[in-house]
């Protein structure tokens, strides 16, 4: 068995002033949400899917406007003629209370209600799920939430937010120790944009928003694929988003000319696209990094040709991407700190300790990770993963240069 499961797709959300800041790009996001959406149900079609789950939020606004409604309504129409149901929750967006009545009973669509309930799937095989009576949820759904003794599989269908997760409003709370005492063999939740796995026994997934709101909703969006097959499940992520938001660090040390942080640009842009992305534009944050004579690198900011010129070039890429702003992350050669027994080397030092030492390197991201959280959690919650920097050393390699070259720089704000 196989099945799709998507969440947080937000039909009929506004991205404000993009119009102004780029008429085509304001174009783009129009429609972005509504591609999204469409690329789900390619995916769920290509994949020959035996179903799709919904994890809530597929609306984005209470009493759901024209547009959005005919959306949903097409693409359930394009998964019955495909075979494939869809089982669906409803989250705090579009709470019970406000969905549409022409659209609870479409052919193919399988709602759940406001308590807790299960729908067969195939004999032996169970979907367990409830939707939200009103927006604000604030009691814990998994609790009432208990596996039939006798059921081959046991599938937990919610829109929740698990301890520990996210910044998100505390909705239908739970903790990892409901969602093992449920008994289900697999979670699949909404609520939280980022797709994440919460844990591995069960496993429990977020599928995430399938297209970013904004730059804090940074880095790919879509679902999963989910293969069942005697009692192993197997994930893929399936990009959906038509835009996506991006940080793009660009280290100008070894530029001497502009045209080379403008190939910087480039290169780097070209290199955050990659195969099977449904991208139809990019929006990147672009942040200068390294070691560089500090006043260059302001000059060249405030030079509005090359910034008309990154825009040209980065419009005409493949996939077309903009630039949301551009940020000096530099630090400058000419100060005195950088002298080699200096403060950097002693930061330097103390980063490759941590990054030796793995116990060293899991008490770091735990110290930090909160205060990250509070800037911008979302995009730094995989990053600041012990795991990750332990799978990817070249990642914390760099996170830890640039925390050095943004100390340096503060310091020297300071001192001038």
């Amino acid at each position: 068995m196989r099945f799709i499961h998507a969440a947080d797709i937000h039909l009929g959300r506004q991205f404000s002033g993009l119009t102004r800041s780029s008429p085509e790009l304001g174009r783009l996001f129009l429609q972005a949400g509504y591609s999204a959406w469409n690329n789900v149900i390619g995916h769920a079609i290509e994949r020959k899917a035996d179903f799709l789950t919904l994890g809530g939020d597929i609306f984005d606004a209470s009493n759901a406007s024209l547009r959005p409604r005919v959306a949903f309504r097409q693409g359930l129409e394009r998964l019955r003629d495909s075979g494939i149901p869809v089982y669906a929750v409803l989250g705090n967006h579009d709470p019970l209370q406000t969905f549409p009545e022409s659209l609870r009973s479409l052919p193919g669509l399988n709602l759940f209600g406001a308590d807790p309930e299960q729908k067969e799937i195939v004999p032996g095989a169970v979907l367990y799920g409830a939707s939200f009576p009103v927006p604000a949820v604030k009691d814990n759904l998994v609790a009432a939430i208990r596996r039939d003794p006798g059921q081959e599989l046991a599938i937990g269908l919610l829109h929740a937010n698990v301890t520990g997760t996210s910044d998100h409003d505390d909705y239908a709370p739970c903790s990892p120790g409901d969602l093992r005492s449920s008994g289900m063999d697999l979670w699949c939740l909404g609520h939280v944009h980022s797709p994440t796995r919460v844990m591995e026994n069960p496993l429990v997934l977020y599928a995430g928003s399938s297209q970013g709101a904004h730059r804090n909703e940074s880095g790919p969006r879509g679902c999963f694929l989910i293969n069942l097959n005697g009692g192993h499940i197997e994930t893929e992520f399936l990009p959906t988003a038509a835009v996506r938001w991006e940080y793009l660090n660009v280290d100008v040390g070894d530029c001497s000319h502009p045209e080379d942080a403008l190939e910087a640009i480039e290169l780097g842009c070209s290199a955050l696209i990659s195969e099977g992305d449904t991208l139809e534009a990019l929006v990147a944050e672009i942040r200068f990094v390294g070691s560089t004579p500090h006043s260059s690198i302001q000059v060249l900011l405030q030079d509005e040709e090359f910034r008309d010129v990154v825009r040209e070039r980065l419009g005409s890429l493949p996939v077309p991407a903009f630039p949301s702003r551009f940020l000096d992350n530099t630090y400058s050669q000419a100060d005195s700190l950088t002298r080699a027994d200096g403060l950097p080397r002693d930061l330097q030092n103390q980063a490759q300790r941590i990054l030796d030492d793995p116990e060293e390197t899991q008490k770091f991201v735990h110290q930090i990770r909160n205060e990250l959280a509070k800037i911008n959690q979302e995009y730094y919650r995989d990053l600041l993963h012990a795991e990750h920097w332990n799978q990817h050393p070249e990642v914390a390699s760099e996170f830890m240069n640039q925390a050095v070259a943004q100390v340096l720089t503060m310091i020297s704000e300071t001192a001038d």
